[in-house]
């Protein structure tokens, strides 16, 4: 009888709801005997991933982890998907990236309760039928060889689908049916083959991020904005300008033809910001600004790094503090996806000590006093701690589900670096995804606050600030707003003010309501060089919030 690999007795003893399967070792493993069979006995399994290793072929035992909800294929050989995968109806996340896949199983919308797909850095010439998939957030098949884009995403019953991914393809034209993703906040399309823009796609109501770079579009004037990466000015051109390749209901869009619809829809606009009490006010980062330098050490870990900070923040009064730390665990639950997708972290900014680095370093290299605990203690101490606790936890509850941090161990299963923050004073503050230090804890004394998100995507580092910010201010943790000079980034501008459609030098003091004061911070890498700076001017366009910027 085949002796069965280490990993999957512990997990086997354990009862343990992770399995992870990674690197070298487990290569080996599989180029001499392929996968063990035994790894589908565990039918408890949450969470399974294999990654980096040369598995070809993902076998049909697979449908028998029926308990599933994330299956992790990323970086192996797999030329083919076993239609069995249809099984896993609990399945969440699914990341098919980096393989050699020509084809994926016509099953897929029968994973009703997916929510990330990621089939990207394959060979994959046409997606399957989606149709189904209406719990569907982040899909992303770049850097494959589709031709078209996926029809049977274009339901009104997506209406989640925030993030579509889809640039180094071949895709030579976008549906004009595009106007059905409601949600759709990112589209990447990024180097393909397309000419034209239909002007449905400027019906998408909360679509922020069009990236159209590499493509040979005929009109020159959009080619122009694309090159110069002017996000709003693209959005504003397609609705104007481009034609719609299917017929419009007026009444939906709130547009008709020509210069009357334009003007009567600036009306609208002005109505809505006279109308907005609350603000987010932007102040930019000088040389002298705090700032954050990102070692190259990062990149295989968790690469991605944004950071702001809030002044004047406003705990006092009622369940503020309560309702602020609740959030970020909605957040992390939510837009985040259980931490996979990013992690958010926040510091009292008056008790960092100078600029901060981020950095990957060996587990027993991090040292900090966790939030909840008085000992400091090494990030591979801590591991070890909360493996043991997680494991008690589920004897004394006799569950396979583990709670608070406990939860996000598997995410730094086998990893021998670990991604930190560090301060001038060689003070780490925060240990993304499972903790931050107790010496710079947020409590409701705290005014100023740091915020960071970390994660794998830049673009999704951004929209879960953008959404950490927007629900600070609807918690009402700013200061009263009073009379400013700033100009509002929903206005027009000429000359470098405001004016009204007549051309009138418009009243820019806002109205009184509650103001959120926004730092920028920038990210630079070791030689000083800017990589990010949040907010920029693309960021923040957020539905029902006047932006002030300095």
């Amino acid at each position: 009888m085949e002796t069965m690999w280490e990993e999957v007795l512990e997990a086997k003893r354990a009862n343990k709801c992770e399995l992870t399967l990674t690197g070298q070792s487990v290569s080996n493993k599989i180029e001499t005997s392929g996968l063990q069979v035994s790894v589908f006995e565990l039918t408890h399994l949450k969470f399974l991933e294999i990654s980096n290793t040369c598995l070809d072929v993902l076998p049909d035992n697979i449908g028998q982890l029926v308990n599933l909800n994330q299956l992790s294929l990323r970086n192996n050989k797999l030329h083919t998907i076993s239609s069995h995968i249809e099984k896993l109806s609990k399945l969440k996340f699914l990341d098919l990236s980096v393989n050699q896949l020509e084809a994926i199983p016509d099953v897929l919308h029968k994973l009703t309760a997916l929510q990330s797909l990621n089939i990207s850095l394959n060979k994959v010439s046409s997606l399957p039928n989606l149709r189904g998939l209406f719990h569907l957030i982040y899909l992303n098949f770049a850097n494959n060889n589709c031709s078209h884009f996926p029809e049977s995403i274009l339901d009104e019953n997506f209406t989640q689908l925030s993030e579509i991914r889809a640039n180094n393809n071949k895709i030579s034209s976008i549906p004009g049916n595009i106007k059905k993703l409601l949600a759709l906040k990112i589209l990447d399309l990024n180097n393909n083959a397309l000419v034209s823009v239909p002007g449905e796609l400027g019906d998408c109501p909360k679509l922020k991020d069009i990236f159209l770079e590499g493509n040979k579009l005929s009109d020159k004037r959009l080619q122009k904005l694309v090159e110069q990466c002017r996000q709003k000015q693209i959005l504003d051109y397609v609705r104007s300008h481009c034609p719609k390749t299917v017929s419009v209901d007026n009444k939906n869009t709130g547009q008709g033809k020509g210069k009357p619809g334009k003007k009567g829809n600036k009306k609208m606009e002005n109505s809505k910001i006279d109308e907005i009490l609350d603000k987010l006010k932007i102040l930019h980062a000088g040389d002298s600004t705090f700032s954050v330098i990102v070692t190259t050490a990062v990149r295989d870990v968790r690469p991605y790094i944004i950071a702001c900070i809030v002044r004047q923040v406003n705990f006092q009064g009622g369940e503020k503090f309560k309702k602020f730390i609740a959030m970020q665990t909605r957040l992390h639950d939510t837009i985040c996806g259980k931490r996979n997708l990013g992690t958010i972290a926040t510091h009292d900014l008056n008790r960092i000590n100078g600029n901060v680095t981020y950095d990957a370093r060996p587990p027993a290299r991090i040292k900090l006093v966790p939030l909840g605990r008085k000992s400091e203690v090494t990030a591979e101490e801590l591991y070890v701690q909360l493996n043991n606790e997680a494991e008690t936890l589920r004897k004394e509850k006799k569950k396979n589900v583990y709670s608070g941090i406990h939860k996000y161990l598997y995410l730094l299963k086998d990893k021998s670096h670990y991604p930190c923050l560090v301060d001038e004073s060689s003070q780490v503050i925060s240990f993304p995804p499972i903790t931050n230090s107790s010496g710079t804890k947020v409590t409701e004394d705290t005014t100023d606050i740091f915020l960071e998100v970390t994660g794998c995507s830049l673009s999704t580092c951004k929209e879960i600030m953008d959404a950490l910010l927007q629900n600070m201010l609807q918690l009402g943790l700013g200061e009263p707003g009073s009379q400013d000079t700033s100009e509002e980034s929903t206005c027009k501008q000429e000359g470098g003010e405001t004016h009204d459609d007549n051309g009138t030098e418009k009243d820019k003091s806002p109205k009184k309501g509650l103001q959120l004061i926004v730092e920028q911070v920038k990210v630079v890498d070791e030689e000083g060089k800017l990589r990010v700076v949040y907010p920029s001017r693309t960021d923040l366009q957020l539905d029902g919030i006047t932006v002030l910027r300095e």
